[in-house]
Protein backbone atom coordinates (compact mmCIF):
# COMPACT_ATOMS: atom_id res chain seq x y z
CA UNK A 1 0.00 0.00 0.00
CA UNK A 2 1.06 3.63 -0.99
CA UNK A 3 1.15 6.23 1.87
CA UNK A 4 0.10 9.77 0.32
CA UNK A 5 1.11 12.92 2.46
CA UNK A 6 3.26 15.49 2.46
CA UNK A 7 7.08 15.11 4.10
CA UNK A 8 8.06 17.25 6.76
CA UNK A 9 10.56 18.65 4.43
CA UNK A 10 7.99 19.54 1.52
CA UNK A 11 5.88 21.11 3.93
CA UNK A 12 8.18 23.79 5.65
CA UNK A 13 9.24 24.04 1.75
CA UNK A 14 6.10 25.11 1.01
CA UNK A 15 5.16 27.55 4.23
CA UNK A 16 8.43 29.22 3.31
CA UNK A 17 7.26 29.97 -0.54
CA UNK A 18 3.73 31.15 1.01
CA UNK A 19 5.62 33.81 3.44
CA UNK A 20 8.14 35.41 1.39
CA UNK A 21 4.73 35.88 -1.39
CA UNK A 22 2.98 36.95 1.49
CA UNK A 23 5.67 39.05 2.39
CA UNK A 24 5.99 40.71 -0.98
CA UNK A 25 2.01 40.65 -1.55
CA UNK A 26 0.84 42.93 1.33
CA UNK A 27 2.24 45.89 1.00
CA UNK A 28 0.91 46.06 -2.59
CA UNK A 29 -2.83 44.54 -1.57
CA UNK A 30 -2.52 47.68 1.07
CA UNK A 31 -1.51 50.25 -1.45
CA UNK A 32 -4.69 49.07 -3.96
CA UNK A 33 -6.77 49.05 -1.35
CA UNK A 34 -6.04 52.76 -0.03
CA UNK A 35 -5.60 53.58 -3.51
CA UNK A 36 -9.73 51.96 -4.34
CA UNK A 37 -10.57 54.38 -1.08
CA UNK A 38 -9.43 57.43 -2.45
CA UNK A 39 -11.37 57.00 -5.44
CA UNK A 40 -14.25 55.67 -4.31
CA UNK A 41 -13.75 59.29 -1.99
CA UNK A 42 -13.69 60.73 -5.34
CA UNK A 43 -16.19 59.00 -7.27
CA UNK A 44 -18.92 59.57 -3.92
CA UNK A 45 -18.10 63.43 -3.77
CA UNK A 46 -18.36 63.97 -7.70
CA UNK A 47 -21.89 62.10 -8.03
CA UNK A 48 -22.77 64.75 -4.82
CA UNK A 49 -21.57 67.42 -6.79
CA UNK A 50 -23.44 66.69 -10.37
CA UNK A 51 -26.56 65.29 -8.75
CA UNK A 52 -26.77 68.55 -6.92
CA UNK A 53 -26.11 70.57 -10.45
CA UNK A 54 -28.89 68.53 -12.00
CA UNK A 55 -31.77 69.27 -9.12
CA UNK A 56 -31.00 72.88 -9.78
CA UNK A 57 -31.20 72.69 -13.63
CA UNK A 58 -34.26 70.40 -13.45
CA UNK A 59 -36.40 72.44 -10.88
CA UNK A 60 -35.26 75.52 -12.03
CA UNK A 61 -34.24 76.81 -8.37
CA UNK A 62 -30.98 76.89 -6.65
CA UNK A 63 -29.57 73.70 -4.97
CA UNK A 64 -26.77 73.73 -2.62
CA UNK A 65 -24.28 71.00 -1.45
CA UNK A 66 -23.23 72.05 2.06
CA UNK A 67 -20.67 70.57 4.50
CA UNK A 68 -21.50 68.61 7.44
CA UNK A 69 -18.44 69.89 9.47
CA UNK A 70 -15.82 69.38 7.29
CA UNK A 71 -16.08 67.75 3.54
CA UNK A 72 -14.60 64.27 4.77
CA UNK A 73 -17.54 64.51 7.47
CA UNK A 74 -19.81 64.58 4.82
CA UNK A 75 -22.20 66.88 3.19
CA UNK A 76 -25.82 67.58 2.57
CA UNK A 77 -27.72 68.45 -0.93
CA UNK A 78 -30.84 70.63 -0.55
CA UNK A 79 -33.18 73.32 -1.96
CA UNK A 80 -31.59 76.74 -0.81
CA UNK A 81 -35.01 78.85 -1.00
CA UNK A 82 -33.66 82.22 1.11
CA UNK A 83 -30.38 81.65 -1.35
CA UNK A 84 -27.98 81.73 1.57
CA UNK A 85 -25.93 78.18 1.64
CA UNK A 86 -27.32 77.08 4.45
CA UNK A 87 -29.90 74.60 5.33
CA UNK A 88 -32.68 76.13 7.14
CA UNK A 89 -35.24 74.11 8.65
CA UNK A 90 -38.00 74.85 5.69
CA UNK A 91 -35.48 73.81 3.14
CA UNK A 92 -36.26 70.11 1.48
CA UNK A 93 -32.71 68.35 1.94
CA UNK A 94 -32.53 66.17 -1.10
CA UNK A 95 -29.84 63.54 -0.16
CA UNK A 96 -27.42 63.75 2.84
CA UNK A 97 -24.15 61.83 3.19
CA UNK A 98 -21.86 60.07 6.07
CA UNK A 99 -18.11 60.72 6.31
CA UNK A 100 -15.61 59.30 4.05
CA UNK A 101 -13.15 56.64 6.33
CA UNK A 102 -9.27 56.98 5.03
CA UNK A 103 -9.20 60.27 2.98
CA UNK A 104 -8.92 63.95 3.72
CA UNK A 105 -10.50 66.22 1.53
CA UNK A 106 -9.80 69.82 1.16
CA UNK A 107 -11.15 72.65 -0.60
CA UNK A 108 -9.69 76.00 -2.07
CA UNK A 109 -11.22 79.21 -0.88
CA UNK A 110 -14.35 79.70 -2.87
CA UNK A 111 -15.21 75.91 -1.84
CA UNK A 112 -14.66 75.91 1.54
CA UNK A 113 -18.35 75.41 2.63
CA UNK A 114 -20.58 74.93 0.03
CA UNK A 115 -21.14 74.32 -3.74
CA UNK A 116 -24.55 76.66 -5.14
CA UNK A 117 -25.87 76.09 -8.50
CA UNK A 118 -28.58 78.20 -9.93
CA UNK A 119 -31.22 76.83 -12.66
CA UNK A 120 -29.16 77.16 -15.73
CA UNK A 121 -26.67 75.03 -14.26
CA UNK A 122 -24.03 77.58 -13.25
CA UNK A 123 -22.05 77.21 -10.11
CA UNK A 124 -22.54 80.67 -7.95
CA UNK A 125 -21.93 82.01 -4.94
CA UNK A 126 -25.42 82.36 -2.85
CA UNK A 127 -26.96 85.81 -3.28
CA UNK A 128 -30.51 85.64 -5.21
CA UNK A 129 -32.40 82.76 -6.94
CA UNK A 130 -30.32 83.92 -10.21
CA UNK A 131 -27.19 85.59 -8.94
CA UNK A 132 -24.13 85.61 -7.24
CA UNK A 133 -20.38 85.59 -8.31
CA UNK A 134 -19.42 82.66 -10.44
CA UNK A 135 -18.08 79.99 -7.94
CA UNK A 136 -15.44 77.62 -8.96
CA UNK A 137 -12.62 76.17 -7.37
CA UNK A 138 -10.97 72.81 -6.14
CA UNK A 139 -11.56 69.98 -4.06
CA UNK A 140 -8.48 68.13 -3.63
CA UNK A 141 -8.80 64.32 -2.06
CA UNK A 142 -5.89 62.72 -0.33
CA UNK A 143 -5.49 59.29 1.26
CA UNK A 144 -4.71 59.52 5.09
CA UNK A 145 -1.24 58.07 4.54
CA UNK A 146 0.21 60.92 1.95
CA UNK A 147 0.20 58.82 -1.22
CA UNK A 148 -1.37 60.29 -4.82
CA UNK A 149 -5.07 61.43 -4.63
CA UNK A 150 -7.31 63.03 -7.24
CA UNK A 151 -8.58 66.60 -7.60
CA UNK A 152 -12.54 67.89 -8.74
CA UNK A 153 -11.97 71.01 -10.50
CA UNK A 154 -15.38 72.77 -10.82
CA UNK A 155 -15.53 75.63 -13.35
CA UNK A 156 -17.37 78.68 -13.53
CA UNK A 157 -20.31 77.04 -16.23
CA UNK A 158 -20.75 74.16 -13.12
CA UNK A 159 -19.23 71.27 -14.90
CA UNK A 160 -16.44 69.44 -12.71
CA UNK A 161 -13.57 67.53 -14.04
CA UNK A 162 -11.22 64.96 -12.66
CA UNK A 163 -7.47 65.11 -12.34
CA UNK A 164 -5.23 63.07 -10.48
CA UNK A 165 -2.97 64.71 -8.14
CA UNK A 166 0.53 63.92 -6.61
CA UNK A 167 1.57 62.99 -3.37
CA UNK A 168 3.03 66.82 -2.73
CA UNK A 169 -0.14 68.73 -3.25
CA UNK A 170 -1.72 66.10 -0.64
Amino acid sequence: MCARGLTLLELLITLSILSILLTIGIPSFQQQVESNRTRTATDALLQAIRLTRTKAISSNRRATLRKLGSWQSGWEVFYDRDFDGERDLDEPQIITAGPLAGVTVTANTPLTNYVSFIGSGESRFAGTLSSGGFQAGTFTICPTDGEDGYQLILTRSGRVRVARTTAENC
